[in-house]
């Protein structure tokens, strides 16, 4: 073989290596790019809310309606609790009706350790009620004479047997979800006059 056949040779090897090795780095060019992610995927840990995952409006989650719960007091006795929300059906000296909006209604006896509570009335726009000083004008403690019928009420109190006796009968902006008093846990978490376990059962609107 000449010397030109062999220098011929390894140049068209030499063309081939190099095509070969161009077309291969094309490949893995076009791999790369293909496999990419877009700038729009999302980042790991960055996902987007998803959807419905906002917590509702106040005026959209359940509202507390009534409960009946019992507790365990200090002293080892038990004790069934009450608390109900609603509009005041009838009123006397020494008795309370409430009917709430599912139409469950409730007597309670009224006595002389029965706490009454009333809140002044908002203005016309909806804004806390304010004094002449442009102070909050603040709750008061008044006598069952102050509740008349067709107002909104929340009570707090005891039931022996059929008969209720109301401790706490609040009137007025206070009445929202949430108010009462006592700390009685149990299944439900329902509310209780007097720290213990329990067990409670409790209505609400959906």
């Amino acid at each position: 073989m000449s010397v030109q056949e062999s220098l011929r040779i390894r140049k068209a090897l030499l063309a081939g290596v190099v095509a070969l090795a161009l077309t291969g780095t094309g490949v893995a060019i076009a791999w790369s790019a293909t496999d990419t992610p877009s700038p729009s995927a999302s980042e790991p840990g960055k996902s987007d809310k998803a959807k419905g995952q906002e917590k509702p409006a106040k005026a959209q989650r359940p509202q507390h309606l009534h409960s009946e719960s019992v507790v365990k007091k200090a002293d080892g006795t038990f004790e069934t609790v009450l608390t109900q929300q609603g509009t005041v059906e009838a009123v006397s000296e020494t008795s309370l009706t409430v009917k709430s909006e599912d139409g469950f209604t409730q007597t309670y006896a009224v006595n002389a350790e029965t706490r009454i509570i009333k809140f002044p009335a908002p203005a016309a726009d909806g804004s806390p009620a304010t004094g002449d000083d442009g102070k909050r004008l603040k709750r008061s403690e008044v006598t069952i004479a102050e509740i008349a019928t067709g107002e909104a009420v929340r009570v707090s109190g005891v039931k022996n047997g059929d008969n209720a006796t109301a401790r706490q009968i609040v009137e007025g902006a206070g009445t929202g979800p949430g108010l009462g008093i006592g700390k009685g846990m149990g299944k439900g978490h329902g509310h209780g006059l007097g720290k213990g376990l329990g067990h409670a059962k409790r209505l609400a609107t959906k």
